[in-house]
């Protein structure tokens, strides 16, 4: 629209666009899946977004490890993976929040240029 006035179209396209980024982000959450493995390979874990470990795979001959040595493995691929899981999520999260944001403060900004010069409507005139 021209003359000052509001330009839907440039205002649809941002909230299109705020939208399918938000739904790209949403996207990676549900499928997130991160799979780390103890520094010797005797643990791999694979965590979700929630930072659950969904899945945990010990290498063949265990045996030959002492129990101590198993159950450090399996902490560390865990905890690694749990870790990670978290942080990408959280990389996600801010990133959909600055998307928000800076979407709430482009709308204002182009609202409260769209009404400059523009009497507001009041209440009770007269």
């Amino acid at each position: 629209m021209s003359g000052g006035g509001l330009d839907v179209e440039a205002f649809l396209d941002r909230l299109r666009g705020i939208a399918t980024e938000w739904e790209s982000a949403h996207d990676q959450l549900e499928t997130l899946r991160v799979v780390a493995s103890s520094p010797d390979r005797i643990a791999t874990a694979t965590a979700d977004s929630g930072g659950a470990v969904i899945d945990l795979v010990l290498a063949a001959g265990l045996r030959r490890h002492g129990g101590d040595t198993v159950a450090s493995a399996i902490l560390e691929a865990t905890s690694s993976a749990v870790e990670q899981a978290n942080a990408r999520r959280a990389e996600l999260v801010s990133g959909s929040v600055a998307l928000a944001v800076s979407g709430r403060r482009q709308a204002a900004e182009a609202a409260g240029s769209d009404s400059a010069g523009v009497p507001s409507a009041g209440r009770g005139t007269g």
